[in-house]
Formats: C-alpha cells, structure tokens, sequence
C-alpha cells in the first residue's frame, strides 16, 4: 500500500532537539560535537542526549553537504608562523575539521594587508566553503567582512567580534585581570608594559585593557614605562633596551608585562645582557602559555587562554554555519587561567 502524505513521518531535526531539551539548536550542536573549551552544564549535556535518544535524531549529513560548497575545505588566515600561538590555533582548527571530513587551506599573511585582502578573495573563489581569519588589518577590511556575510558567505573572526560574524576568542579582560591582581598581590606598585603589536589603534587592545585595569586596582600608571613597538621578537629586544637605558633604579619598573610569550623571549634575553636579574630585579609576564613560556629561563609566568580550544571552536562555528547558513552570529569566548613560574615574584624592595 502507498504511504500517503500525512502518513510519512517528518525528519526530526536539530531544532526539536533543542526545544525538547530547553536549549538552543548551537547549544545541541555543541553537545552533538563535542567542542572542546565550550563550557556546558552536565545536566545541561544529559538532557541534550536524552532528548536526542528519545527523538531517535541523527545529523543530516547528505543536508551538510549541499549548498555552495566546491571544495570542503576551511580557509585559515593568520598572521604569522613563528609565533607558536597561532600554530596552536590552526592545529586546533584542523583537528577538529579533519574529524568532521574537511581539509584546511591556510595562509600565512605577514601583516600585509594586500596578502589579507587577497585571502578573503579564497570564498568567492570557491577555494574553500567557510573562512576563519585572524587579521592585522581588522579596521581596514571590516567593510570587506560585511560584505561577506551579507552575500552569505562564512566567515569567523578570532580575536576580533562585529555582530555581524561569528567569532571566537578570549573572554575580554578576564586574563589581563588575573595578571595584573597577581602582580599587585606581589607587592608590584612599579608595573611596566612591552606592546609588541602590528597596530595600537584600538581601545579594546591588551595594552589599553591592562592600563584600564592597573588604574582600577589603585595601581598609578607610568607612561615612561610603557613601550610600544612592532610584532617581532627584535622590536621586543629594541623596546627593552629602550626603557632599561632611560631609567635605572627605583626609577624602573619591578614588572613588565609583555604582551605575548613570542615576544617575552627577547625581552628575557635584553634583561639578561643588562644584568637585571629575573625574578629578583624584575618580574615578568606574558600571554598565551605557549610552548615558549613553559621552557623559556627562566620559565614565562603566562595567562592561557587555550588557543587550541579556540581553533576548534572555529572550525566549529564555521562547518555549523554552512549547515545552518540563517542562523544568528554565534560569539563564543575561552576563559583564563594563570601559569605561575619562575619568572615573576615578590617586588623588589629598591
């Protein structure tokens, strides 16, 4: 006998999940994939389960499949290689894309805008089905990005957030906080600052957060211990000398915090050839608790903030986007945490 119409049975989708469980469809798709860094209530998990095998659900992959897509394949846009943290975020975004049968196609810009700007060119291309940028020129290519998204195309941002993308990156001010409460608990009123950055424009920068913070915890600011400079380990170097040659004594900082682990390295390395002991002279800090900060000398006291975790929820946020194109911008964050070691320490007494 014929199945008539009314006797067929509709395809049980994400979203009854989600209403069954009293949750949002990105919410079951974050339990279905088991994203890491995504921080989701267990009772939360179970209910998403349970209502995913009362419903008997099972992802349409032949649905995943269609649309635009020519390559299935993730576009990924960094700014540098040397830097471990951002090697660390690509191996996130690749295990995580390999698992759900896409390749990564990745590009490498050097802070060069054209080089950026080109990249973006990959989705009308057909080059890959959804792009991930982290970007030097975010002010200069904004327009760029909307325009991307509007025409439909998947794009996530790391480290960067418009409402008009998905984007993933750090929970904002929470690691510059720990560290600088962490330095204050130390006995730090003397706190310095190595901003090595391809622009120091924005007011949402790491420098501009700190600074905010250090003035909110009583702590006064000194401009002639702040030193901005480019994103190299030797503008780092430069930037070091600088300030130890323009200050001795209790004119100098007991503290530096350095804006990533990459660039902390030169930083150790210009106190070491000026004789200032480390920790006992002066504290230092970074960011990102790479690889750099666990075996530098002496060892980095680093905030995390799970690059690789990151990558994954971008690769994440992008193959959900392909598979559900009309859904709102989804804003996802990674919590801190501090690593103590051997580089920082009490506050001088000079």
């Amino acid at each position: 006998m014929a199945v008539t119409t009314t006797q067929r049975t509709r395809r049980v989708t994400s979203r009854d999940v989600a209403r069954l469980a009293g949750v949002s469809a990105t919410t079951v798709s974050f339990v279905i994939n088991d994203v890491p860094g995504v921080s989701i209530p267990e009772e939360t998990r179970q209910r998403v389960h349970a209502a995913v095998a009362q419903l008997d659900y099972h992802p349409n992959e032949a649905a995943r499949s269609m649309g635009r897509r020519a390559s299935r394949a993730l576009g990924l846009v960094i700014p540098e290689s040397v830097n471990p943290h951002y090697m660390e975020i690509a191996a996130g975004v690749e295990a995580y894309a390999e698992r759900h049968g896409y390749e990564v196609a990745l590009s490498i810009t050097n802070f060069d805008l054209h080089r950026e700007r080109r990249s973006l060119g990959w989705l009308k291309q057909q080059r890959c089905d959804a792009l991930i940028v982290a970007l030097a020129h975010n002010d200069a290519l904004l327009d760029d990005l909307r325009a991307l998204c509007h025409q439909g195309y998947p794009v996530t941002t790391l480290g960067f957030h418009d409402e008009v993308m998905d984007s993933v990156g750090p929970e904002r001010e929470i690691g510059e906080r720990l560290i600088l409460k962490y330095l204050v608990e130390f006995g730090h009123r003397r706190v310095g600052y190595i901003h090595g950055a391809f622009t120091h424009n924005s007011p949402h920068d790491r420098l501009s957060t700190c600074l905010t913070i250090q003035r909110d915890l009583g702590v006064p600011v000194n401009d002639a211990w702040v030193r901005r400079c480019g994103p190299t380990q030797d503008d780092g170097y430069q930037a070091t000398r600088q300030l130890l040659a323009a200050c001795a004594g209790v004119e100098r900082p007991t503290a530096l915090v350095v804006v990533n682990d990459y660039i902390a390295l030169s930083v150790l390395a210009a106190l070491h050839e000026a004789r200032v002991a480390v920790p006992d002279d002066m504290s230092v800090v970074s960011f990102d608790n790479t690889c750099l900060a666990r075996y530098a000398v002496p060892a980095l006291t680093s905030i995390d903030h799970h690059a690789h975790a990151l990558g994954a929820q971008a690769a994440h946020l992008s193959i959900e986007r392909l598979a559900v194109p009309h859904r709102p911008p989804v804003h996802l964050g990674t919590r801190a945490q501090l690593f103590a070691r051997a580089s920082s320490g009490a506050a001088s007494p000079l």
